[in-house]
């Protein structure tokens, strides 16, 4: 008798070692996508759609104010805005993603932060880069050399992209009762370097981030997550979520002017953390105890 279901429990076990090893050939030979992986992705080639906003009436708006500030992308938790520099693991930058999809005629890009007119994106690259004058030595038939100056154009390197301007609204929702913020818009901004004077800002056109084609962009470009390679994020979620550092330049003020108008220095950073901190309090003194 224990003969008898020894034999069994070995014929079962050998029968499902080999469903087993079978299934992990025909998995194999079978699949054509992600060879990168050991397992099917539930969301490889799937089209993501964007977060969905809450729909807030003006009637409900009982505060708002509108804020500038600067995203930093040599700064830790902002550097896969950043990286790669180069394309890799499906995964490319965001200068790489708006560029790309602003050539193809995907997106729009406008010249100011009021969206108004569309801006000539060929323009806007060539101002980004520079003519220089280089010398050339040239040696004729009988060994004499001679210089001669010509004009090139250096175009800007993507490399220099090391930051980008974000225009929101603050705002108090009264039916919802929460303070909340909407992202109106963002310019990458391209350090110029001339000889030996110091980079200066300039900036690559400004994105409307409320363009529905722009956060279908953003929602289907990956983006890398340091802390969980199997959730996806996008750069929608990364928006979305806030998941990024930054500092105020500029809020909504009687003269019209960015913080660096009129302090320099510390000063300029104590009024920036002073507006951060005021817009906070907002939604602390919403409450009463």
């Amino acid at each position: 008798m224990k003969k008898t279901s020894l034999l069994v429990l070995s014929a079962m076990m050998l029968f499902f070692s080999n469903n087993i090893f079978a299934q992990v050939v025909d998995d194999e030979e079978n699949s054509n996508e992600n060879l990168d992986s050991f397992y099917e992705l539930s969301n490889n080639n799937k089209v993501k759609k964007p977060f969905v906003y809450p729909y807030v009436r003006s009637a409900d708006v009982t505060w708002k104010q509108r804020v500038w500030r600067v995203v930093d992308f040599r700064e830790k938790m902002n550097q896969p805005f950043y990286y790669p520099i180069e394309e890799d693991q499906g995964r490319v930058n965001l200068f790489t993603v708006i560029d790309r999809a602003i050539k193809d005629g995907t997106i729009k890009v406008y010249e100011t932060d009021e969206f108004k007119t569309e801006a000539d994106y060929n323009k806007i690259l060539q101002g980004a880069g520079e003519t220089k004058t280089i010398t050339k030595y040239e040696t004729d038939l009988d060994g004499m050399e001679t210089e001669k100056d010509e004009q090139i154009f250096q175009a800007m390197d993507p490399i220099d992209v090391k930051s980008m301007r974000i225009k929101e609204d603050w705002y108090v929702d009264k039916q919802r009762s929460v303070r909340d913020v909407r992202i109106l818009g963002f310019s990458l901004i391209y350090m110029k370097q001339r000889d030996d004077e110091a980079p200066q800002t300039y900036p690559l056109g400004w994105i409307r981030y409320n363009d529905p084609a722009v956060r279908n962009l953003l929602a289907n470009s990956e983006v890398f997550n340091p802390k969980n390679d199997v959730e996806r994020r996008s750069y929608d979620d990364v928006f979305v979520k806030r998941l990024f550092t930054s500092y105020v330049i500029r809020t909504s003020n009687t003269y019209d002017r960015s913080i660096s108008d009129y302090l320099t220095g510390f000063d300029a950073l104590y009024e920036s953390q002073n507006i951060e901190e005021d817009i906070f309090n907002r939604e602390q003194d919403m409450w009463e105890y």
